[in-house]
């Protein structure tokens, strides 16, 4: 059924999609303040890398019954979830040849996916001599722009590393297109198969577009939202967190400390992901009521509200995003451990011991109840231009890399600090959610 709501809020989640779905620019930037901060991380014991294809093969047998139990638990524990298709289940054939796509298939990532072994440095960092990765070499996208200033360090198996350091980089990794073409409309064969049906929101036709769904979680939107637009039930961010953590701990409690590190890491991208409004409702700051009227004025042909409002929240969503990697990448660089955003992720403490049910109750909760306090900030704070002109597409503008200084030039030094406060609000959240995640997977961990 073709409804106001529907209408609006199809727009409105499309156009996520086509302009900008990362949460948080660069997950590194956030996850390596909060894991320093935790010395169970930070002072681990260096292991050795591993590559997916020996981390498979060593542990076959006991995979194929984890996942089937596993499978069991999603079915009885999510609150929305696509069974996995019986002739997909992880079956413990004894073939090396193929157990790389028997795995991508049983926990239905892109199996494209590199998993390359490799590290991704934060800005400013110095590394020793190794090899440097190019973009392509860690993601599938053939958009990856994004990704040019990024320090990539291969690694071989066999290397020595630091567990934090692999926590870090793969934390960034569910943005390099591990959800991408997942469903029947996305023109890939797995997406055919996976059981996840036609892509419920996001535009299937443009690549970043078909991970919308895996990145973005609604849950706490009044009833009459979801009675008339059930579609937006349909994520499956809380499928990923639950996923990688219990192959984290899987890895760690079979002797495979690397992956248990860097399934970690995978999950901790999508707590990351909650912590950011935009990702938890789909239209910030509007009242239900203003939403179904503009949805309303579309269906009766007044077509300019619904565009309007769409290119509104699209500017503010990226201009955060931006503000967030200008702000951290400006404090990485110059070593500024004290800047309030950084020291917010730092000081944050654990929402407590890590239950399943915290990732909707709680992660998604969070940043749900400060959306419309983000956008009136962003409103108050940002040049017009950028945020409040439907005239303008912000991630065309060119002024872009110069937000932090044109955001003084219009509203001063305080407008800054202003920001700076929201960011370090919804950072914490990251870090109190993010610590529980991460000591709920250490709580597993057999002792040495």
């Amino acid at each position: 059924m073709n409804t106001p709501v529907k209408s609006i809020l199809l727009a409105v989640c499309t156009l996520f999609a086509c302009s900008h779905l990362m949460a948080w620019d660069n997950h590194t930037l956030i996850s390596q303040v909060m894991l320093e901060s935790m010395p169970q991380v930070k002072q681990a014991k260096p292991v050795e890398v591993e590559s997916l294809e020996s981390f498979l093969v060593a542990t076959e047998e006991q995979l194929e019954v984890f996942l089937a139990e596993q499978e069991s638990w999603m079915q009885h524990n999510l609150r929305h979830y696509a069974p996995l298709p019986g002739v997909l289940a992880f079956t413990a054939s004894g073939d090396p040849q193929d157990i790389r796509q028997r795995f991508s298939h049983a926990i239905r990532i892109n199996p494209h996916s590199h998993l390359s072994l490799y590290l991704q440095l934060a800005p400013g960092r110095q590394a020793g001599p190794g090899k440097w990765l190019n973009a392509e070499q860690i993601t599938t996208l053939r958009d990856n722009h994004h990704m040019d200033k990024l320090s990539i360090l291969a690694l071989q198996a066999g290397d020595k590393v630091a567990p934090i350091d692999v926590v870090i980089s793969a934390s960034d990794e569910p943005d390099h297109g591990m959800d991408i073409g997942l469903y029947t409309d996305s023109n890939t064969e797995y997406g055919q198969i996976y059981g996840f049906g036609e892509q419920p929101f996001g535009n299937p036709k443009l690549e970043y577009g078909t991970q919308a769904p895996f990145h973005m979680g609604f849950y706490h939107e009044p009833a009459i939202i979801f009675s008339v637009a059930g579609f937006l039930r349909q994520t499956y961010p809380e499928y990923r967190i639950q996923q990688f953590k219990h192959l984290a701990e899987f890895a760690f409690q079979n002797g495979h400390p690397y992956w248990g590190w860097r399934f970690m890491g995978l999950g901790l991208h999508y707590v990351g992901d909650f912590s950011n409004p935009y990702h938890v409702t789909p239209v910030p700051g509007n009242s239900t009521a203003s939403t179904i009227w503009v949805g309303l004025l579309n269906m009766l042909g007044i077509t300019q509200p619904m565009q309007d409002a769409v290119q509104i929240v699209s500017n503010r969503h990226t201009a955060i995003e931006e503000f967030q990697a200008l702000i951290m990448t400006q404090a990485f660089k110059n070593q500024e451990t004290g800047h309030v955003a950084l020291q917010a992720i730092r000081d944050a403490q654990s929402v407590g011991e890590y239950q399943h049910s915290f990732v909707v109750d709680v992660f998604a909760r969070g940043a749900y109840e400060q959306a419309a306090h983000l956008d009136e900030v962003i409103l108050q704070t940002m040049p017009t231009k950028f945020v409040a002109d439907v005239n303008v597409e912000y991630s065309q503008v060119d002024e872009r890399s110069m937000l932090i200084q044109k955001i003084r030039e219009h509203n001063g030094q305080a407008a800054v600090n202003s920001l700076n406060q929201t960011l370090a609000r919804l950072l914490t959240l990251f870090g109190e959610n993010g610590k529980s995640y991460v000591q709920g997977i250490l709580q597993q961990v057999p002792a040495e």
